[in-house]
């Protein structure tokens, strides 16, 4: 084969793939790039917020409902101030690496809505207003084991937490 002709097909490939590298350069920096992806819930109405970072630019900023917080919008005032509480995480630090996951988060409004055939709806809705008063504020001063122990009362007694 002649050094030109090799030299064309050589420039002719590298060419394609600079091209497929510009149409799927999104796709390609989401999966193999830096990226970091953090996923909270509104401690009030408990809905999804997912915000992701690639190669350092933010790329969503997504909000999305679910049962629990269809439950809580018919009580519960559309114009409250969300306290998003970070639930899980995921972080790729550099191109091709390992992607570390961490998770946690408050179960409470998830187990007051599980309980409502148990308590009735007037009580399940008077326990998620308890839980509101506990977290109405910045979250910066939310006391992390008291939310912790009322999800768990929620799921042991939840009668001991309406009684005045």
């Amino acid at each position: 084969m002649k050094r030109s002709r090799f030299t064309k097909i050589l420039l002719s490939l590298l060419f394609a793939v600079a091209m497929l590298t510009a149409v799927f350069w999104n796709q390609i920096a989401g999966a193999f790039g830096p990226m970091r992806q953090n996923e909270s819930q509104c401690l009030i109405c408990h809905r999804d917020r997912v915000e992701k970072w690639v190669c350092g630019s933010k790329v969503s900023d997504q909000i999305t409902t679910n049962q629990y917080s269809d439950w809580i919008d018919t009580f519960t005032p559309a114009g409250h101030a969300h306290v998003w509480s970070g639930v899980s995480s995921l972080q790729r630090s550099y191109w091709f690496g390992g992607t570390s996951i961490g998770c946690g988060g408050i179960a409470a409004i998830p187990r007051i809505f599980e309980h409502r055939d148990d308590l009735g709806e007037r009580k399940a809705q008077q326990l998620a207003a308890c839980f509101h008063d506990l977290v109405d504020g910045p979250s910066s001063e939310l006391d992390w084991s008291e939310l912790d122990a009322f999800t768990q009362t929620v799921v042991d007694d939840p009668e001991s937490l309406l009684q005045p």
